[in-house]
Order: C-alpha cells, then structure tokens, then sequence
C-alpha cells in the first residue's frame, strides 16, 4: 500500500537505537590496545604534528580474548533491537518493484498537473489579451 495514504508522520525510534558505529569502534580499539599503544611510541618521535589518535585510547581497557563473546553479544543484541525498531516502521514491507511504481505515478500525476497548469496559465494570458479591448 503506498505511504501516500497515510497521512499520519510515523514516530521514528531515537537516533541512538542506531548509533552502532561507535561501540564497534571502541570494541576494535580495545582488541588491538597494545598495537596502537605500539603505534604510539613509534610515532611520537617522527611525527609530533600528526594527530594522536592512538592517545585516544589510553584510557580503554584492553580486552581479554575470553571476554570478546559477551562484548560481541551486547553489539549484537543492540542491532537486532535497531532491526525490529526498523521493522515498526510504515511500508517497510514494500519491494523495490513497488516503491519504483508509486514514484512513476506520482512523477505522471506531476506530469498532468504542470501540463494542467500550462494550459491554465494560456488561457489566463488569452483572456487578459482579449478582455483589454
């Protein structure tokens, strides 16, 4: 069924049912501590200038191997609650196929109104000519 029939706005879930990005950071920041901790050292003689990211890190605790399931876990479970928040909203069962036909109606349905509002605009100007006698 198209959106256009609804014309109720739906209630979008808060932007931080999907802020993922940043906990997937931090988890790789935390399995690859020692590494930047590394990296750390190496450039701070060669490249004062740069910007530190490792230094960011610091303050992360590096993660034990045994503990990367239950960190996993918590991503995971975060995405599948972003998913069903997806799931909620209007029209998301609608295919590709469909949402390409409803924009072909609406840009015909544009089609005739401008063509509607040409010829309005002509027979506007027709009768300003005529009626200036």
């Amino acid at each position: 069924m198209p959106s256009s029939t609804n014309p109720q706005k739906p209630t979008l879930p808060p932007p931080q049912t999907f802020d993922i990005l940043p906990l997937l950071h931090e988890l790789l920041a935390r399995i690859d501590h020692d590494t930047h901790t590394l990296d750390q050292q190496l450039q701070s003689n060669s490249d004062q200038e740069a910007t530190d990211l490792p230094a960011l890190y610091a303050p992360l605790q590096p993660l034990d191997p045994k503990e990367l399931p239950a960190e996993v876990l918590q991503i995971k479970t975060k995405i599948r609650r972003a998913l069903k928040e997806l799931e909620k909203l209007p029209d998301m069962d609608r295919t590709v196929e469909d949402q390409g036909e409803e924009i072909r109606e609406l840009e015909e349905k544009e089609r005739r109104q401008k063509e509607v509002m040409r010829r309005l605009r002509e027979w506007g100007a027709e009768g300003l000519g005529s009626g200036a006698g």
